[in-house]
């Protein structure tokens, strides 16, 4: 079953009067017998607005064509991915805020992920004059001390073996016919990317060899990540 957040609820105008009963339940249950049809345009049309909204914040440079683009492949992010993050028969009800949220479990979240991966290797081959083919090509002359351990390379291999999954867990979403494995699998990857972006620097680390290393491995993660979201029928935006 579909329903609402109350939040979402009140601001789509669907709020229940305060001595129904849907008001003292945790959601609002989405009826169109009862007059709370919710039309697909309409969330789509309120994701967008807060979505320029905050795209237009962090990027005031960006012209409004473009603003209103990223908005709409975001906004579509966060309905395709709240609507699959769930199991099968679990309610969902269905929250602006969440759904769009650049920090938590959300198709936005995993979005940004792949973003700042892009941006990261952008500034990498701006900085050592490789596109990615020629970065890979390096790694069979490049030291591979960076992989051994003794630089946090175990925490990078597990990045990589965990992004490696990512065949694995189709397999078992086609034979399960559980979608929300896909879900859950690619948020996790984007939250560990996230937290070895933060641990092990890549833009600001001086030795080639462990700069490279990494950069690789940012290379494969994106990838990865952008696979799934293809699954899950979302797009990337150049920025966010």
């Amino acid at each position: 079953m579909v329903a609402l957040s109350h939040a979402t609820a009140r601001e789509l105008g669907y709020a229940p009067p305060p001595d129904a009963e849907d008001a003292k339940r945790p959601f609002v249950e989405v009826s169109g017998r009862k007059g709370t049809g919710v039309k697909a345009d309409d969330l789509l049309d309120t994701l967008v607005r807060s979505a320029g909204t905050e795209v237009g914040t962090r990027n005031p440079e960006l012209g409004e064509q473009e603003r209103l683009r990223i908005a709409e492949m975001i906004a579509i992010a966060a309905v395709r991915y709240f609507m699959v993050k769930f199991s099968r028969g679990k309610v969902i009800a269905f929250d602006l805020a969440e759904a769009l949220s650049f920090e938590g479990e959300s198709g936005p979240y995993i979005q940004y992920a792949v973003v700042r991966a892009n941006n990261i290797f952008q500034k990498v081959q701006q900085r050592d004059g490789l596109d990615e083919k020629a970065l890979l090509e390096t790694l069979r002359d490049v030291p591979s001390g960076e992989l051994d351990g003794a630089n946090g390379g175990h925490e990078l291999w597990s990045l990589v073996l965990d992004a490696a999954r990512l065949d694995e867990i189709v397999e078992q979403v086609i034979r399960s016919l559980e979608f929300s494995v896909l879900a859950k699998y690619a948020f996790t990857l984007a939250q560990s990317f996230n937290a070895f972006y933060h641990r092990a620097p890549i833009l600001n680390e001086e030795r080639d060899e462990v700069r490279r290393w990494r950069a690789a491995a940012v290379i494969y993660l994106r990838n990865q990540l952008r696979t799934a979201l293809d699954l899950m029928g979302v797009a990337v935006p150049p920025r966010m």
